[in-house]
């Protein structure tokens, strides 16, 4: 298990530190385009991919409910970010 913590956590900080990165790329109006939101949105991704990884240990259709389960998620987000600016 302490490999698969690693595994799991690495996708996880991959996808945080690409959103942090990549703020300038985002679908979102000019003025919230922040690091924060770019890390917030890369975080929450790369959630679902690592934990639709995890899921594949207990079959396709099982990793595809998880990932999309953290991906319903994701809009919860877009009052925070209108907050920002």
């Amino acid at each position: 298990m302490f490999i698969f913590g690693i595994i799991d956590n690495g996708i996880l900080l991959v996808c945080l530190l690409a959103g942090a990165s990549l703020e300038d790329y985002l679908p979102i109006p000019h003025r919230l385009r922040t690091k924060a939101v770019g890390a917030a949105l890369g975080a929450l991704f790369g959630n679902a991919i690592s934990d639709g990884v995890a899921g594949l240990s207990m079959g396709a259709g099982q990793a595809l409910g998880v990932t999309l389960g953290c991906l319903v998620v994701v809009p919860a987000l877009i009052p925070f970010v209108r907050r920002l600016g």
